[in-house]
């Protein structure tokens, strides 16, 4: 079968994301644009609360919308998609993703080729540039699970053993046979994914796609990393707005998929649900706490503070410090302390790949301390005061914010200890925006990394950037929620730039830096003047 001049439906399950997903629908009408068959492009929204389809299906008419009453899952969401889909080729597409311009052919042009082709995925890269792990893998097993949680893929990525996992041992720009791809990215011939019935529906969130293409190997099909072409995939928006439940959903799948394809059949459900819930929980600390200066830099200032205080009211009181009789109390008020401003803001993600801004910081530790203080009233008799937990708890938010807020106003030391660079989009698409987003990501504008592009004025896009555009200006404020957006640099013609500062003007936060590139940006010579918008 040759689908040389065929046509592509692109369906995408959507919940919540509706400013990422209006930036996905722009760089899918460019790649369509330079397509040369027919486009199809469906989204089926999962109930979302964020007005997605009332509010961008008057801006994409062209678009088939599905509105679902209840958040149905998102395999269930791709088969009714899928279930309309006109076209010989499906591609399912995560919203949070930008594709290229030449992407559809790229994909097309590829099963065009390749007759025993069952499943196909491209490269599907980070906001950074750097591969996404899932993009090739294998199938999961216990043996290989293991590697992966014992850290021996991350020693021996190289290893054919070791680095089964995700198939690290592969070149990534190289074409390769692969178990499986990842959901975010999908293409499949229609005819194939109605003979072997779809996504399974038991999944209601990850694991779907591994097990679409675990069957379709059964049929004596292959699947196919080809990373000849790109897309970038902002991960995990859709689940920010649950992340527990996310993490829930990401582990029941593994049980789900263990025991359909394993033949796992016949270990006891407990020892499975027991294993893999340690996994889970494995997981979930370690990518809370990746950033081990950071919560350290908490940790120590936190329990400083209590030792001080308590100290000075033990003084006061003429009360022994930590006698004999209370040292547990004294040792426990520290623990509740540590874990009072750890366990918020390590939810919050803080001490992940993220950097929170210095008013959520702020709020999740104001919440982890009414906690904290709470404890007062409990140990009231062994001496301690309610004055000491609230002063304590009253510091410490100051420490948490307050060294934070340092290193975003270009404290080094508070920034070093940060590691985290701040999140920009450049406001403008001409060839000065390019060059500055091509030096940000060379390290060429250190301790700042590129979103992304934002459209002003409106009208043509150059080609070269056309992909990295994720809205425009007037859904920054939505962007800059979605995106966790520390800032814009504002890189327009002079006579432009004066319309844009108004907006701007209307859109000012104080978590916001704004600034304006003077000149060419060139290695070593980037003038940025602050706006202080948030002034």
């Amino acid at each position: 079968m040759s689908l040389r001049g065929g046509g592509v439906s692109v369906v995408i399950v959507s919940y919540n994301v509706r400013e990422i997903l209006d930036a996905c629908l722009q760089s899918l009408h460019h790649a369509a644009a330079a397509f040369d068959g027919t486009v199809e492009v469906i989204v089926f929204d999962n109930a979302s609360r964020d007005a997605t389809v009332s509010l961008l299906r008057p801006r994409w008419p062209g678009v088939v919308w599905i509105a679902s009453d209840r958040n149905l899952g998102f395999g269930t969401g791709c088969n009714r998609g899928a279930a309309v889909a006109t076209q010989e080729l499906l591609l399912f597409l995560n919203p949070d993703t930008l594709v290229r311009e030449d992407t559809l052919r790229v994909m097309r042009d590829f099963f065009a080729a390749t007759p025993n082709a069952g499943v196909a995925g491209c490269k599907i890269v980070n906001r950074d540039g750097s591969l996404q792990a899932a993009s090739k893998r294998s199938f999961p097993s216990p043996r290989v699970a293991a590697y992966k949680f014992i850290g021996l893929g991350s020693l021996f990525p190289r290893s054919r053993v070791f680095g089964r996992y995700n198939l690290t041992y592969l070149d990534e720009n190289q074409t390769h046979e692969v178990d499986a791809v990842s959901g975010s990215f999908l293409c499949i011939r229609a005819e194939v994914f109605a003979e072997i019935g779809g996504f399974d529906e038991d999944f209601f969130m990850y694991g779907e796609d591994l097990d679409l293409c675990f069957r379709v190997k059964l049929t004596g099909r292959i699947n196919y990393y080809h990373p000849a072409t790109q897309v970038i995939h902002f991960k995990g928006e859709s689940a920010k707005s649950r992340p527990f439940l996310s993490l829930l959903y990401f582990h029941e799948a593994m049980i789900i998929f263990s025991r359909k394809h394993l033949e796992l059949r016949t270990l006891p459900s407990m020892l499975l649900t027991l294993g893999v819930g340690g996994l889970a929980l494995a997981n979930f600390i370690t990518s809370r706490f990746l950033k081990w200066p950071r919560w350290m830099a908490d940790l120590i200032g936190v329990n400083l503070i209590l030792g001080v205080i308590v100290l000075g009211y033990h003084r006061a009181r003429d009360i022994p410090h930590v006698a004999l009789s209370n040292a547990g109390l004294y040792l426990l008020s520290h623990v509740l302390a540590s874990v009072a401003v750890l366990l918020p803001l390590a939810y919050l993600g803080e001490y992940g790949a993220r950097v929170a801004r210095p008013r959520s910081v702020f709020v999740a530790s104001v919440i982890g301390f009414l906690a904290f203080f709470s404890f007062s009233f409990f140990v009231r008799e062994q001496g301690y005061s309610r004055i000491a937990f609230g002063l304590t708890a009253l510091a410490s938010i100051l420490w948490v914010t307050g060294w934070r807020w340092i290193a975003d106003h270009g404290g080094k030391l508070f920034r070093r200890i940060m590691a985290g660079a701040k999140r920009v989009a450049i406001l403008g698409t001409g060839p000065r925006a390019l060059a500055l987003a091509r030096l940000i990501q060379d390290d060429g504008l250190a301790g700042y990394e590129c979103v992304g592009f934002i459209q002003f004025p409106a009208g043509p896009v150059p080609s070269e950037v056309r992909s990295n555009v994720i809205g425009d200006i007037e859904s920054l404020a939505s962007l800059t929620r979605k995106l966790e957006l520390q800032g814009v640099i504002i890189v327009l013609d002079e006579g432009v730039y004066p319309a844009a500062l108004r907006i701007l003007a209307q859109q000012r936060s104080r978590a916001f830096e704004v600034k304006m590139l003077l000149g060419s940006p060139e290695p070593g010579q980037i003038s940025l003047v602050d706006l202080n918008f948030g002034q």
